[in-house]
C-alpha cells in the first residue's frame, strides 16, 4: 500500500517519467499561430544568475517529440542574458502556455525545438533558471524543477510553472473505480489525510458517509475528496498540525484534485454509472485488487 501511495502522489505532482503531465490539455494536432523564438536565437544568449538546480539522477535524457505550437509544453535550449525586448517576447510565450494549461505549463530546458536533448553546462542551466524565474514572476507564477537528466553536453531539466493562488484555482476531477474490496476508499483516505491505514479499515472510515458503509466497509454512495497543491507543488491537506476543512484547502491551493469515490459492488452499479456520467470526470483511476 505504501508503494502505491507514493506512486500516486508522485503522479499527481506531475513527476512521472512521461513527457505529457496529467494537466496538459489534450490538443496536440491543430497548428496555432503565436509568437515563437528559434533555438538558434537562444544559443546566442549569455548572462547573469542566482537560481540553480539539483544534479541529474544519472538517467540519460531521451529525445522528445517535435515541439508543437498548441498545448502547455515549451522547449527552450537556453535562456541566458536575454535583452529586455527578448524578455518581453519570452513572457508572451509563457503567458500563452499558461493559458493553454489552465494556469500550468511545463518547460523543457536544454532541449531543442525538434526534441533533441542537447543539454546545458551547470553555469548555463543556472542562468537559464534565473531567467525563467524572472519570466514567471511577471505572470504571478512560481517555478519548480520536476526532474533533471544527463545529456550529451550537460543537463536537461523539466520545470513546472504554476500561477500563484487566485480566486480561480485549477481543478482536475478523477473518478476512482474498481471492483468491490479493491481498496478505493482506503487509498483515498490515505491520500487525503496523509496517514496510512491501520490494517482494520481506519483510513476508509474517514471518508465514508453512511453508518452502514462503516459497518460493511463498502461504499454505496458517491463521495468526493479533494487533494490540494500550492503553487510550488506541495500538498496542502496535511501541511499543518490538523486536517484542514474543504474550504481551507481550497483557499490555500493553486490546484485541486477532486477524487470521486464510486461504489464497486454490482448492487450499486447504477450509482457508479451516474457518478461517471453526472460528475464529468477528466480522468479515471482504476483500482485493481
Amino acid at each position: 500500500m505504501t508503494a502505491t501511495v507514493e506512486t500516486t502522489l508522485r503522479d499527481l505532482k506531475l513527476s512521472t517519467d512521461g513527457v505529457v503531465p496529467a494537466t496538459v490539455i489534450p490538443k496536440e494536432n491543430e497548428p496555432v499561430t503565436k509568437p515563437r523564438a528559434s533555438s538558434s536565437s537562444e544559443e546566442d544568449d549569455e548572462g547573469d544568475s542566482s537560481k540553480g538546480i539539483q544534479n541529474g539522477d544519472g538517467t540519460m535524457a531521451v529525445p522528445l517529440p517535435q515541439e508543437i505550437e498548441e498545448g502547455n509544453i515549451e522547449y527552450k535550449l537556453k535562456l541566458v542574458d536575454p535583452t529586455p525586448e527578448r524578455i518581453e517576447h519570452l513572457v508572451s510565450q509563457m503567458k500563452w502556455r499558461l493559458t493553454e494549461g489552465g494556469g500550468e505549463a511545463i518547460y523543457e530546458i536544454g532541449v531543442e525545438d525538434d526534441g533533441n536533448p542537447t543539454g546545458l553546462t551547470e553555469e548555463e542551466m543556472t542562468k537559464s533558471m534565473q531567467t525563467l524565474e524572472i519570466m514567471a514572476k511577471q505572470l504571478s507564477a512560481d517555478i519548480s524543477v520536476l526532474r533533471t537528466r544527463d545529456a550529451a553536453q550537460g543537463k536537461v531539466a523539466e520545470v513546472l510553472v504554476r500561477r500563484y493562488i487566485t480566486e480561480q484555482f485549477v481543478e482536475v476531477r478523477v473518478a476512482v473505480v474498481g471492483n468491490v474490496d479493491s481498496g478505493k476508499s482506503t487509498m483515498l483516505g490515505v491520500l487525503t489525510r496523509g496517514q496510512l491505514d491501520n490494517g482494520r479499515g481506519l483510513a476508509r472510515t474517514n471518508i465514508f458517509v453512511h453508518k452502514h458503509e462503516i459497518e460493511t466497509g463498502r461504499t454505496s454512495s458517491i463521495s468526493q475528496e479533494i487533494l490540494g497543491f500550492d503553487s510550488k507543488g506541495s500538498i496542502v491537506n496535511y501541511a499543518g498540525v490538523r486536517n484542514l476543512s474543504t474550504n481551507e484547502i481550497c483557499e490555500a491551493s493553486a490546484k485541486i484534485v477532486n477524487f470521486i469515490d464510486l461504489a464497486g459492488h454490482e448492487k450499486y452499479l447504477k450509482t457508479t454509472v451516474f457518478g461517471l456520467t453526472g460528475h464529468s470526470p477528466d480522468f479515471a483511476m482504476l483500482m485493481i485488487g
